[in-house]
């Protein structure tokens, strides 16, 4: 494809429509783009399997949980630059870009020993690979009408969660042949996807509004200080970094109060794979349904229930509550999740849409990364204090969105009818 030739546009009736219409009618770059996202995400083990791999070579555990925090630095880098590059460069070129420099980086995993390297190569590592982040969702939302984005986001996603239900299964059986060998299957996914993206993927540089913002002289209010001027997306990215930081706790203290309360381990596993398992067959399909509630509501809604689901988890009750507290907290994230993610797309002017998509997802990423800390250190203390803590942080989460979230124009008037538009389309 030429490299001026603009990204083809989806069909121009972007009405509402049901799951199986939505993909049916999807450009074939978005498909691609979405088949790519699953097959790579089958294929990322580093984060798995980084800790047994440095531990394996003779490491302390702590050292081991200095490559991964390596790792999750750099994810943090990799999503604010992700997001600035694409504005200036355009979506395929990071995405190529982060496929290849992921490719060879993971490569070279299973070949380094020393510990000082392996902490540089975590942290490259972890900030190239998240570079494809606000790539993708940029180029998802360029192609894809406002009315379609969040049925488009849900397939997204769903990919996605598959890939990284089969990808520890994938990776143990890579595993039995050695590290080296993980680490480099990963590498060929990775630069496969990169092949795959530069022959399959629209080109171009960024779009009209980018070269009018910066003929305009837009450039000096633009990057990341132009989305901290944005006062109601600070709520956003707050109520994001809040529910992250809740969430993460299903990871890092469920499985001690699990074990706390003389349960076996299988219990934890139940729980966690019937959030999965709910997710990937229940999201997609109700998504048209919750589609129609005003998006501020599905997002903030959605968000309490995640935080009320993870209280849950801290009232004794039998192990039923459990299961229980995993739906409420499962049902808040299938109505939130497909509508969040598709919103900074939306909220953005176009010349800064991929910053405000980075600026998100780093919010998520940072909330992932301190949540941990904060929730072990809270539950060594008292462990009810950490399901009080996700209680509030739910309540809180439901405040910021409900007041920081804009309604898109497409809702609200046919006007929008059209094919994607810069998101200063919001009331």
């Amino acid at each position: 494809m030429s490299e001026d030739q603009p990204p083809a546009a989806a069909p121009q009736g972007d009405e509402r429509a049901g799951v199986l219409r939505t993909l049916r009618e999807l450009p074939p770059p978005v498909l691609a783009l979405l088949c790519g996202t699953a097959v790579n995400r089958m294929g990322s083990f580093v984060s798995l399997f980084l800790v047994l791999y440095v531990t394996g070579l003779g490491y302390r555990p702590a050292e081991a949980g200095g490559a991964l925090t390596a790792f999750g630095l750099g994810s943090i880098a990799g999503v604010v630059a992700g997001g600035a590059a694409t504005d200036r460069f355009g979506a395929r070129n990071v995405i190529v870009t982060s496929m290849a420099l992921s490719g060879v980086g993971v490569g070279t995993v299973g070949f380094v020993t020393g510990y000082l390297p392996l902490l540089g190569i975590s942290l490259a590592i972890g900030a190239v690979t998240q570079l494809y982040r606000p790539a993708s969702t940029t180029m998802l939302s360029e192609l894809t009408p406002p009315r379609r984005l969040v049925i488009t986001t849900a397939a997204s996603r769903l990919g996605l969660n598959i890939g990284a239900t089969l990808a520890p299964l994938l990776g143990v059986w890579l595993a039995g042949f050695g590290y080296r060998a993980v680490f480099l299957a990963d590498a060929i996914t990775s630069v496969v996807f990169a092949v795959a993206a530069m022959v399959v993927l629209p080109g171009g540089r960024p779009g009209r509004e980018a070269a009018h913002a910066v003929r305009h002289g837009d450039r000096e209010r633009g990057g990341y200080r132009a989305v901290l001027r944005d006062r109601r997306y600070l709520l956003v990215l707050a109520a994001m970094f809040a529910t992250a930081f809740a969430e993460v706790q299903y990871q890092a203290v469920l499985p001690l109060e699990i074990r706390d309360r003389g349960l076996p381990t299988a219990v934890y596993g139940a729980v966690v794979a019937l959030n999965g398992a709910l997710v990937i067959l229940l999201e997609l399909p109700l998504t048209p349904y919750v589609q129609r509630l005003p998006m501020r509501t599905a997002i903030s809604v959605g968000t309490l229930l995640i935080g009320g689901g993870l209280a849950l988890f801290g009232v004794t009750a039998g192990v039923w509550l459990l299961f229980a507290a995993a739906l409420v907290w499962t049902m808040g994230e299938i109505v939130s999740a497909p509508s969040s993610n598709a919103y900074p797309a939306l909220a953005a002017p176009g010349h800064l849409r991929s910053r405000y998509i980075g600026a998100f997802a780093a919010c998520h990423t940072i909330g992932y990364a301190v949540g941990p800390a904060v929730g072990t250190a809270l539950f060594q203390y008292d462990g009810t204090l950490v399901w009080l803590m996700c209680a509030g942080l739910g309540v809180a989460g439901f405040s910021a969105m409900w007041f920081g979230v804009r309604t898109p124009l497409h809702e609200i008037t046919p006007a929008a009818r059209a094919t994607p538009r810069p998101a200063t389309d919001l009331n």
